[in-house]
């Protein structure tokens, strides 16, 4: 009697690496949707962070109360409390010295009255106006061939403190200045284009926060 044939089993195909990785395909259409949402988070961010996207606004006349946190350059913030009101925006009489206007602009004086404590930061502040359209225009304290104040809303010969620059401070000299007065006005000089109608005054320290003056009709 023949001895029965025993025919091999064959050893079962190996998994191909598309059924190997089966659940990480599935996931990777998911993991691909959280990160460009993450990463549509953070353009948003940082695209409201980098304009003037959160107004105080304020009637004309009217004097608001503005707070803010900024960052100081050292990894803290700084308060920033003030009163603010806007007393006018005119056409300039007389240019601030050296300005030359160029053809087809115009200058205008924008007044301001403010009130904060005399210890508190409020160097860095930024002024624009607006006219009807929306468009800005920002105040340039060198433009022209003037010589303004580098910082629109204090004093320019008593600006109060200035914002701690660490180690610097030490070799720094002190300030050779009178305190801030708790009231105080300023008039800084902005150019325009000729024909439009200022309609709002801009003011900021670090956005998306600012104050958004009204300018009396």
């Amino acid at each position: 009697m023949s001895a029965p044939i025993v025919t091999p089993v064959p050893d079962a195909p190996a998994a191909g690496w598309w059924h190997r990785n089966r659940w990480a395909l599935v996931a990777l259409p998911v993991a691909l949707v959280l990160t460009l949402v993450a990463a549509g988070d953070r353009v948003r961010t940082l695209w409201w962070e980098q304009d003037l996207r959160r107004p105080t606004t304020v009637a004309a006349g009217e004097t608001a109360d503005f707070h803010q946190r900024v960052y100081d350059g050292l990894g803290g913030t700084l308060p920033v409390d003030v009163q603010v009101r806007l007393d006018g925006v005119r056409d300039v009489s007389t240019l601030p010295r050296d300005m030359e206007v160029p053809e087809g602009s115009r200058a205008v004086q924008v007044d301001l009255t403010l009130s904060a404590d005399p210890d508190r930061v409020l160097t860095g502040c930024l002024l624009a106006v607006r006219d009807a359209a929306g468009n800005r225009y920002d105040y340039v304290s060198n433009a022209w061939g003037a010589n303004q104040a580098v910082v629109p809303c204090v004093p320019e010969d008593a600006p109060g403190p200035r914002p701690s620059l660490g180690d610097l401070d030490e070799v720094l000299s002190e300030q050779d200045t009178p305190p801030r007065p708790a009231t105080w006005s300023v008039s800084r000089v902005l150019v325009v284009p000729e024909g439009i109608d200022v309609t709002e005054v801009v003011l900021w320290w670090q956005k998306p926060q600012h104050l958004l003056l009204e300018v009396p009709s």
